[in-house]
């Protein structure tokens, strides 16, 4: 095994020095069993103005549908599950679908020992911390997760979704394989859990496959069930430097990604004289539980086609005669009244956002496919698809200072707190519940798109 990209991928890897606050102290994640509303202490010195614009096809937004934003969003939450403090899952229980949230934050740093001196390295930003809640609001585990994801994934162009949460935990005993966090994988409806044993993870279709310190690990999404291989069983290393190379060349050098083909585990023993193209790669067929060798260049071309399938068409402009032609996954599209030229950003369901440029300037346009209608014009634009809902797709707009989420017809359907630009917000949309949080962590929201109400709402700006 080559060492030499292997001591710089080991030196960069962080463990985050940090927790959570204690069950007792203070904080927006403190949540008492009754819904809480905390108002600000003090009023905003100026009122937030409205933002008064229209779309590029005269479309005009009625900004009076959301009312007042002159005074900040309290925090809200549907309760509690448990009375006392949680930081586990107590799986089994009737939650229904469980919603990861962002409920606190701690600034993190890092140590280590050089030439005999401690060193210390504190981030400038703070690490966030996730619970579980129910569909209403309700907590059902406090914030004590570095991360909560819904799996989804990508093929052929279209989103995904599994019924399965990736939870993310960090331990300093974790430390010697990988960052020092592990993950564990639970239902979505909390029915079930695995411990935190899992490095990495990829799937392939509705079955995941995922790197454990020990082997690997094929688990069903839908019912839990798993089968476990242990290294010495495919005749890998079982512990030492050498397991820990191959586990960092699996993660960050090849990828962890299930093909048709199998998922490549790291190279066997390697030869100066070969090259990269040339190096025998070991290939595992979890199907089968068959072991076989290729060469990288074998392996690199498999993954290429793959890589190909599972991401969609980026999409070909042709402007012509005040509009353009876009042809995306087998489909053509004429937009009317576009610039001279531009790119495709992003296509979701009926609505298409395209990256112009005119005299100079960067342009971010919304367009409606199946008329060709240029819709508006913005800062930044993002097409929210919603997981379980089929074409349920709501546009995202950024203009002065603020997001502003839109229906299938372009009404505003909700306006965030103010932002700036560069603190980009990340939505999650998933069956009518719209979640979002600014990416430094100052707010997370939870918002009923069907009853137009929060369920949820956390202010969490640290300061300076």
């Amino acid at each position: 095994m080559k060492r030499g990209w292997a001591a710089f991928l080991l030196a960069g890897l962080l463990l985050a020095g940090c927790a959570p606050q204690s069950p007792g102290s203070s904080g927006p994640a403190a949540s008492e069993p009754d819904v809480s509303v905390s108002q600000p202490e003090e009023p905003p010195k100026e009122p937030i103005k409205e933002p008064e614009w229209e779309t590029a096809g005269g479309v005009r937004v009625d900004w009076s549908r959301l009312g007042g934003r002159s005074q900040p969003q309290p925090n809200v939450d549907g309760g509690r599950c448990y009375p006392q403090y949680m930081d586990h899952l107590i799986t089994g229980a009737d939650y229904g679908p469980l919603v990861p949230y962002l409920g606190d934050q701690a600034y993190s740093f890092e140590r280590w020992e050089h030439e005999g001196e401690m060193q210390k390295y504190f981030s400038y930003w703070p690490t966030s911390f996730y619970g579980l809640m129910t569909r209403e609001g309700k907590i059902v585990v406090d914030p004590v997760y570095q991360n909560v994801w819904p799996y989804s994934y990508r093929w052929e162009g279209e989103d995904h979704a599994l019924p399965v949460l990736i939870l993310t935990r960090a331990d300093p005993k974790w430390k010697e394989l990988g960052s020092g966090s592990r993950c564990a994988v639970a239902a979505e409806d909390g029915s079930w859990m695995t411990d935190f044993e899992f490095l990495n993870y990829t799937n392939k279709e509705d079955q995941l496959f995922l790197l454990r310190p020990e082997g690997c690990t094929v688990l069903d999404s839908q019912t839990g069930s798993r089968k476990d291989w242990s290294w010495k069983e495919l005749d890998m290393p079982a512990s030492g430097e050498e397991l820990s190379e191959t586990l960092s060349f699996i993660q960050w050098v090849t990828g962890l990604n299930w093909l048709d083909q199998g998922v490549c585990l790291g190279w066997g023993e390697s030869d100066p004289d070969l090259s990269w193209d040339n190096t025998p790669a070991r290939v595992f067929r979890p199907e089968t539980g068959e072991v076989y060798w290729v060469e990288q260049r074998q392996w690199d071309q498999w993954y290429d086609e793959y890589s190909d399938r599972r991401w969609s068409d980026m999409g070909k402009l042709v402007h012509k005669n005040s509009g353009a032609t876009l042809t995306v996954d087998g489909q053509s599209y004429f937009l009317k009244d576009t610039y001279e030229t531009g790119r495709l950003s992003v296509k979701r369901g009926d609505f298409a956002i395209l990256d112009e440029q005119h005299a100079g300037n960067n342009i971010w346009t919304l367009y409606r496919l199946s008329t060709g209608e240029r819709l508006m014009e913005g800062t930044d634009f993002e097409l929210i698809a919603d997981r379980l809902r089929p074409n349920s797709i709501f546009p995202a707009a950024y203009e002065r200072g603020a997001w502003t989420v839109f229906n299938d017809r372009l009404e505003p359907v909700l306006t965030l707190p103010p932002t700036q630009r560069d603190n980009w917000v990340q939505f999650s949309l998933q069956d009518g519940l719209l979640t979002f949080k600014e990416n430094d962590g100052i707010f997370f929201g939870a918002y009923d798109l069907d009853k137009g109400e929060y369920i949820f709402f956390r202010n969490l700006d640290m300061g300076d």
